[in-house]
């Protein structure tokens, strides 16, 4: 006795099953990764308020334990503590004014910034890279160099 038709009936469904599958992943993924971007802008709009405060102490809070930071070239892996004393430093040459969200990308749990801050007269290209891990999200590196 020949299956033929049971066997086509089966590839049929199994098709159909790819085929919904398929529609319904690429229906949701777009807003999966709007909501990805959403909350990227929540952090760095937080993180760029208390950059622009001027107030080193405050956008400290964000600093891991150890982290990268280059600021106008003084560049090191450095603890939470002389990264702020060297964004202090900064504040006291340039007191900010605006920062400005250029471009962001990457997904949890790393994600970055590169942001225009206007400071002591001067624009700054201002890059950040956050590790988010739970609801806790932490400055891994800072860049900033003149414009």
């Amino acid at each position: 006795m020949c299956n033929l038709p049971r066997i086509l009936d089966y590839v049929m469904v199994r098709k159909t099953i790819f085929y919904l599958l398929l529609t319904s992943f690429s229906a949701f993924v777009p807003t999966m990764l709007e909501a990805q971007d959403e909350e990227s802008r929540i952090i760095f709009t937080s993180i760029g308020n208390d950059l622009r405060s001027g107030d080193a102490a405050t956008f400290a809070q964000w600093f891991a334990e150890d982290m990268e930071i280059d600021v106008l070239g003084n560049a090191g892996v450095c603890s939470r503590s002389q990264a702020r004393q060297l964004m202090k430093n900064f504040y006291a040459r340039y007191t900010p004014k605006t920062f400005t969200i250029v471009h962001l990308s990457g997904s949890t749990p790393m994600r970055y910034c590169i942001g225009t801050l206007i400071a002591g007269g001067e624009r700054f290209r201002v890059t950040l890279f956050v590790k988010s891990q739970r609801e806790s999200h932490k400055l891994q590196q800072i860049r900033i160099e003149k414009d």
